[in-house]
């Protein structure tokens, strides 16, 4: 019998972003947590939005090795010019700053590779021959996690095999004072500057133009087809970055989090925002399960997962299709994973029920369905949003001061504007009646379809 590390409440598998904030979150809400890892390795660089910052800044977690916000430049198709901003995060000091952290919050976090996940038998096992015992696990590998073996066949589940080459750059290999992004025929770039005089720079092809070759030989092709102009860094980071949805669903022993359950095209830059995003579901999913009500849990993690896969997958189709390119790397990616729009501009504001985040626990609540919120809206400035349309069915919307004294007078003002607010955002309009459906036309519906 392999030697027991402990027996705990939850036990993760993997390190990165997404099982460290988990760790903390789920220490913090009085769970027994352990978290086995690889501790961080080598350079690597990549872009982080605002976003990201603030939730982790809002949640108390430790901003190690990011930059301040600069201004992206882009050449892509007809976009040109400066475009969005991002932080320059190092991940190797901000996945420390995480671990560490965890550390201080109770997680015992053991550092040696997991050669094994066992829901059945409610353990991990490690490499050095120790397990770790826990009533639920979590797996947070990333990419190194398994595919479930029921959807392996499902190519609109996996995208066009792309791979990503980084590394240390001199100067001349781009711009020196701002991150850029730049599609080029055969792939596309990304470089920011980390060191006065120094570079990293990405550069993203297709697995196809590895071929048959071994080694850096390999690696060499694919960088000078994206890059001819400049010679493979020294000591290359590599990385296969295909977005694939793999594990659309929940393993009530098992839940996945980050890139375990859907691993996103580095392109759309939503990739950090998913990994601590998804971190963030952990304690309610947690809390279900361990109380019997997986249920809830289920329909909870596919709709968030399903819903996140295939709109950014949608959106990062759209824009491969921006750049303009012909050839094959960019024909194959503007066409998956299929033409259905990004964004739903059709849907008529009706209700339906979802499973939702409520006090920190899972609810069933009825939601709001709107263009602009898809996946539904079920609070808004504290209030519970479908109750309060109730009040005005067969009524129109009046204007904020009104709507304070009428609909909600029970909220603060402050509170009542800003619902007031969001509702024009959603496409009502002051003065005219609510066109909306009271009736429940959809429930827990998301657009995975298994049998597809």
């Amino acid at each position: 019998m392999a030697p027991q590390i402990g027996t705990f409440d939850i036990a993760i598998a993997g390190g990165g972003p997404a099982g460290s904030v988990a760790a903390v979150l789920l220490t913090r809400a009085g769970f027994r947590v352990a978290l086995a890892t690889l501790p961080p390795r080598g350079p690597r660089y990549e872009g982080m939005s605002s976003r990201v910052a603030a939730i982790l800044a809002r949640h108390g977690l430790p901003l190690e090795g990011i930059g301040p916000a600069a201004q992206r430049h882009v050449s892509w198709g007809a976009f040109q010019g400066g475009q969005n901003s991002e932080h320059l995060a190092d991940r190797s000091a901000f996945d420390a700053g995480l671990l560490g952290a965890a550390q201080d919050a109770g997680v015992s976090v053991t550092y040696a590779a997991v050669s094994s996940v066992r829901p059945n038998a409610g353990e991990i096992r490690l490499a050095d021959g120790q397990r770790l015992s826990a009533r639920l696990l979590l797996e947070a590998r990333g990419r190194r996690a398994p595919r479930k073996s029921s959807d392996r066949d499902r190519a609109d589940l996996v995208g066009p095999d792309t791979i990503s080459v980084a590394g240390f750059a001199p100067p001349q290999a781009g711009g020196i004072e701002t991150p850029r992004i730049e599609a080029r025929p055969d792939g596309w770039v990304w470089s920011v500057p980390v060191k006065r005089d120094c570079l990293w720079l990405q550069a993203v092809g297709s697995a196809a133009t590895l071929g048959r070759k071994g080694g850096k030989a390999a690696l060499a092709a694919l960088w000078g087809t994206v890059l001819s102009d400049i010679p493979l860094p020294a000591r290359p980071s590599v990385h296969a970055i295909a977005p694939r949805l793999a594990a659309p669903d929940l393993d009530p022993l098992c839940p996945r989090l980050g890139d375990a359950a859907v691993a996103l095209d580095p392109l759309s830059g939503h990739g950090m925002f998913w990994a601590v995003s998804s971190a963030l579901m952990a304690v309610p999913i947690a809390r279900a399960l361990l109380a019997g009500e997986a249920e809830l849990a289920r329909d909870f993690y596919r709709n968030r997962v399903a819903e996140t896969f295939w709109r950014q997958a949608r959106v990062g189709r759209d824009f491969y299709r921006e750049a303009g390119f012909s050839t094959s790397f960019w024909q194959q990616r503007a066409a998956w994973p299929d033409d259905t729009p990004a964004h739903d501009t059709d849907i008529y504001p009706h209700v339906s029920k979802r499973v939702v985040v409520q006090d920190g626990f899972l609810a069933r609540r009825e939601v709001l369905i709107t263009r602009d919120a898809p996946g539904g809206a079920a609070f808004t400035a504290g209030q519970e949003i479908v109750p309060l349309l109730r009040r005005l069915t067969g009524q129109p919307l009046p204007d904020a001061a009104r709507f304070h004294s009428t609909v909600l007078p029970e909220a603060p003002p402050q509170a009542a504007r800003a619902i007031h607010q969001w509702l024009l955002s959603q496409g009502f309009t002051e003065g005219a009646q609510i066109p909306w459906d009271t009736t429940n036309r959809e429930t827990d519906s998301c657009n995975y379809n298994p049998a597809a």
